[in-house]
């Protein structure tokens, strides 16, 4: 089994493979960064939520404004993306458009190692899932549950845009009970407090924070809390891909490094 925090090779399909590394409970997001080759503050986009529950037509019309919108703004930018990595959901529309059109921009998968297979680390884990091919990186965190990579997640976006000297923003695709919390955590912490792009109309979590957004009122505690300190931006799917990318690069442009001190 590779070191932990050193970079290693996973060979994938098609004579493809993306460096990887594995790492402890206890990290520095810096360390990571620098060991998977990211020297530099990128533009990071980190996207949260799942594919589940979504009619055929939803699904199309979700992986549509995922290529032609998100993977495409990110190939333009140059941008860092960061999702769960694994052939499964949100991943694996990320992952095959990047794939399918050649793009360049780096995709970073971050998982729990125990709950991800690759060629070399097979398990009889039945919730083990394949990793993606369409991804350039991989970061295999600690922990046995999804949602346990939550915390590698938040702080790499953080680190990877120097600490937001480049912009750094999230953007939620339908999800569950899982990307609820992190929507939570994130969006009411004082230092990981990023904008929020959310997808209206791929289901889900997705749809209940539309809802109680246009509302400006919830029951739930915790939905009242990201809607009053969430920086959210709603886009419907219907809307389409072009307006996607108009309202990320409105984000980015919008951007304003954090003064410096001392």
């Amino acid at each position: 089994m590779p070191a932990k925090n050193k970079r290693y090779v996973i060979p994938m399909d098609d004579y493809r493979a993306a460096f990887a590394v594995q790492v402890s409970r206890r990290f520095d997001p810096a360390v990571v960064a620098k060991t998977l080759g990211f020297t530099e503050p990128r533009p990071t986009i980190y996207v949260t939520g799942g594919a589940s529950a979504m009619s055929p037509e939803d699904l199309m019309a979700t992986r549509n404004i995922v290529e032609k919108g998100l993977v495409r703004f990110a190939e333009e930018q140059n941008a860092i993306v960061i999702d769960g990595g694994t052939q499964a959901g949100v991943p694996v529309l990320i992952g095959d458009a990047r794939r399918k059109n050649r793009y360049r921009f780096p995709l970073i998968g971050i998982a729990p190692l125990e709950l991800v297979q690759y060629r070399g680390h097979n398990q009889d884990n039945s919730e083990a899932s394949p990793l993606n091919a369409g991804h350039s990186h991989f970061v295999l965190t600690a922990g046995d549950e999804f949602g346990d990579e939550s915390e590698m997640i938040t702080r790499l976006t953080y680190t990877l845009s120097g600490e937001r000297q480049q912009p750094a923003l999230g953007v939620l695709i339908n999800g569950g009970k899982i990307t609820r919390k992190e929507v939570f955590e994130r969006t009411t912490s004082e230092l990981y407090s990023f904008p929020l792009v959310v997808i209206e109309g791929t289901g889900r979590f997705a749809d209940i924070l539309a809802r109680a957004f246009y509302d400006g009122r919830a029951e739930e505690a915790d939905l009242q809390a990201i809607i009053d300190k969430g920086r959210l931006l709603l886009v419907s799917i219907n809307d389409g891909p072009d307006e996607l990318r108009a309202k990320l690069s409105a984000l980015f442009r919008a951007h304003k490094p954090p003064a410096k001190t001392g």
